[in-house]
């Protein structure tokens, strides 16, 4: 496989006591797209920021050979025209005093200082056709756009630099479905036009089994498990991806698993063991007193469970 893009090793983020954010490690490769899901809360918006040095974060994020966390603020600052992020609210994200052209010609002033005026205007024009809209409505506001339609300005003014790495948080959440689907499809030919790795961010299982190429499974800041996506809908190995998949309708049948319910545990009061073990219906006396580290298995698969050797049969 070719080299990681981006490889994330042990990242810690902490609130206080809390830890937000617990060990937390993968790799992204070059023109891939890789979906983090999980429960609100569970940290992956957190994750997201830690990763573009939005939120101080312990461990290494290195982004093309450069751990991001340790770089000086101008080397850090050259490198953010190749990682870009789509935000959750398409209107909050976008400054209301800022016109559609002037807020997807904002990076080139910033990145591209060698484009004249015309060359910004022009480049500006042609994204706003590339993401579905008229390049006659560049002068307009945010206020007079629909939410489908800002978050396609959102798009445009994160990609027209041709980022290297597009992080989506949680970017169709707010949208009618019907919106989402042509969000999807735009965020998937900008993606094959231009080559991006994407970490696309949801709790929208059905749309997550579509556009991505793995699946990466976060409980309480830490990552459960990672699997390719067929894989890992056809066949979830740990007992909360089992639990998360089998709670949406629209997924087809998975394992048998006990629903999701409310746990006497959070990521403050964690201290030893599997952070699941109080909502997992396999749970041995050694969840209690040994948290299990992220393993890997056959064709891809990396699971952090104690049980995980048995899961080619089913758990009971």
């Amino acid at each position: 496989m070719n080299k990681p893009l981006l490889q994330v090793r042990n990242l810690r983020v902490d609130f206080g006591r809390q830890a937000a954010l617990r060990d937390v490690s993968f790799e992204l490769f070059p023109g891939e797209t890789v979906a983090l899901v999980g429960e609100s809360g569970s940290g992956k918006s957190t994750l997201a920021r830690a990763i573009l040095r939005l939120q101080p974060a312990r461990g290494s994020v290195e982004f093309m050979g450069l751990d991001l966390l340790e770089s000086p603020a101008p080397l850090m600052r050259a490198q953010r025209r190749n990682l870009q992020i789509v935000f959750q609210d398409p209107l909050a994200s976008l400054d209301p005093r800022m016109s559609a052209g002037d807020a997807i010609a904002e990076p080139l002033q910033i990145f591209e200082p060698q484009l004249n005026a015309t060359e910004r205007r022009q480049r500006v024009a042609s994204m706003l056709e590339r993401v579905g809209l008229s390049a006659a409505l560049v002068n307009r506001y945010p206020h007079e756009f629909s939410g489908g339609q800002c978050q396609r300005i959102g798009i445009a003014r994160a990609t027209v630099l041709h980022p290297k790495l597009l992080i989506c948080d949680e970017a169709v959440s707010s949208l009618d479905v019907s919106i989402q689907g042509q969000i999807i499809n735009l965020l998937l030919d900008l993606q094959r036009d231009l080559g991006m790795t994407m970490l696309f961010i949801s709790h929208n299982l059905a749309v997550v089994r579509q556009l991505s190429h793995r699946v990466m499974v976060m409980y309480l800041g830490k990552l459960v498990e990672i699997a390719p996506s067929d894989s890992l809908f056809a066949a979830p190995v740990h007992p909360y991806t089992r639990a998360l998949l089998a709670a949406v309708p629209q997924i087809p049948p998975v394992a048998a698993a006990a629903p999701l319910s409310e746990g006497s545990l959070s990521a403050d009061s964690i201290t030893a063991g599997c952070a699941f073990r109080d909502r997992c219906p396999y749970a041995l006396p050694l969840c209690a007193s040994s948290d299990p580290p992220l393993t890997e298995l056959p064709a891809g698969r990396w699971v952090a469970c104690h049980r995980s050797h048995e899961t080619l049969n089913p758990l009971s």
